[in-house]
């Protein structure tokens, strides 16, 4: 399996695509791995140079022991850009996963083509501090399984759980394999998440979804985000959750795709 080293971690990472074709990095949610854009794939590879990835703590890269900082998870996809040979690309990121794409973007503008942020936020107030410290306690009360218990109703919209039983059933198995002290340091990363003062600093051109549906980061924290990027729109995807990767991957993968489409011209191609 494919690894990058990046200040001494050991980063998984896949390509899918074109090999000349301009790149697209996914950037995983919180308790994410690679698995969980299967749905979108296909769609981006048809056009682009697909990067997946597992942050430090996810899948299978490495997991030190933490917290993991919202700046490391930053630094870490910077270095994986580099290892790569990849100079600038397009960043598409689901919720913990925007967080890292906004800091990119706003500390290393001329690495970042365009941006897509799906069901992301600008910072972890008291609310999103106080879901969070529910998932750890359901973490250490009883593992992985029980915060994937913990977090169901904060994730999916009414008809998913509704029609999708055994997909999600399948989701909880394969989160109950994670590492406790990985998931621990992950949540208590996102505990510290604050980027708002990088906001105005991002001159790539942004797209926020969010699905309607969304009681983890609602509609309202799309529209912060919106509201102080330059140069960024807002699309709210009707009956999703928080993962519209996976409820509504039709239309995240039209939108994404069109929106890369759009930012990508001479000057944007790798040399």
């Amino acid at each position: 399996m494919p690894h990058a080293s990046v200040d001494g971690l050991r980063l998984y990472y896949e390509f899918h695509g074109p090999e000349a074709a301009f790149p697209v990095v996914c950037i995983n949610g919180l308790t994410m791995d690679t698995n969980a854009w299967a749905l979108q794939v296909p769609a981006l590879a048809a056009r682009f140079r697909v990067v997946l990835y597992d942050g430090r703590g996810q899948g299978q890269s490495d997991k030190p022991e933490g917290p993991y900082l919202p700046d490391q998870h930053a630094r870490d996809l910077v270095g994986l850009l580099d290892a790569l040979g990849l100079e600038r690309a397009h960043l598409l990121g689901l919720s913990n996963g925007g967080v890292i794409a906004m800091s990119v973007a706003a500390r290393h503008p001329e690495r970042v083509a365009s941006l897509v942020l799906v069901d992301t936020f600008a910072h972890s107030d008291t609310l999103m501090q106080a879901k969070l410290d529910s998932w750890l306690a359901a973490l250490e009360a009883g593992g992985p399984g029980a915060r994937f218990d913990v977090a169901l109703p904060w994730i999916w919209s009414r008809a998913f759980l509704e029609q999708h039983a055994d997909e999600v059933r399948a989701l909880r198995e394969r989160a109950a394999q994670a590492p406790v002290h990985a998931v621990r340091a992950l949540i208590e990363g996102a505990r510290q998440i604050d980027v708002r003062p990088l906001l105005s600093h991002i001159r790539a051109p942004t797209l926020v979804l969010v699905g309607e549906e969304d009681v983890l980061t609602p509609i309202w924290c799309a529209r912060e985000i919106v509201e102080a990027i330059p140069n960024a729109s807002l699309v709210v995807i009707g009956g999703a959750g928080h993962a519209p990767t996976i409820e509504r991957p039709d239309i995240v993968n039209a939108l994404a795709v069109a929106f890369f489409e759009q930012h990508t011209g001479n000057r944007d191609q790798q040399t």
